[in-house]
């Protein structure tokens, strides 16, 4: 994916200076906000990717964005750093990248739960509490109903599935009954 190796670049300059100050998160959501505002109206996205049209404009256009939304000096120097380089392009790698980075740096984890049917809050906080236990980060659960997965509960984090769906039993039994 073209400029993947600059978004991660980008992405972990940015977390080790929110480090520095101590703003990991909200220089997060100030990032994401932004991403947010500049994706939403169309002819802004055209204006500031089209490599045609004038760096001077963009930067007064941008400008006025930040003199309005008023983001911390981090994210306004790096929105401008980004415009300058050409790099908006690739802003929500960027803040994908960093997302995870901060996840990281602040111990926090993403468990996708699905089920087939929607569970009651204590038994969403059980869950975590059993992440968190595995874990030892900060679980934020992500809640997915699918009823094909028929009753139990299928657990995602990173790259490990822990299924313990009625689909899933059933599926390994198949497994056993005709390889055994």
């Amino acid at each position: 994916m073209k400029g993947t190796v600059a978004a991660r670049r980008y992405a972990k300059a940015l977390v080790d200076l929110a480090t520095r100050d101590g703003k990991v998160a909200e220089t997060g959501e100030e990032l994401r906000v932004h991403r947010d505002l500049f994706s939403a109206d169309a002819n802004l996205k055209f204006m500031l990717l089209n490599p045609s049209l004038d760096q001077e404009a963009k930067t007064r256009v941008v400008t006025a964005i930040l003199d309005r939304t008023q983001p911390s000096p981090l994210v306004r120097n790096f929105l401008l750093l980004l415009l300058k380089n050409d790099r908006l392009r690739v802003l929500d790698a960027i803040e994908a990248r960093y997302d995870r980075l901060a996840d990281e740096h602040l111990g926090r984890i993403t468990a996708q739960v699905i089920t087939a049917i929607e569970l009651e809050d204590d038994q969403y906080a059980s869950i975590e509490q059993k992440v968190a236990a595995v874990t030892q980060k900060t679980v934020m659960l992500e809640k997915e109903i699918d009823p094909s997965i028929l009753g139990g509960v299928i657990v995602k984090i990173d790259y490990t599935v822990l299924d313990g769906s009625l689909r899933g039993r059933m599926q390994r039994l198949r497994r056993e009954l005709v390889g055994g």
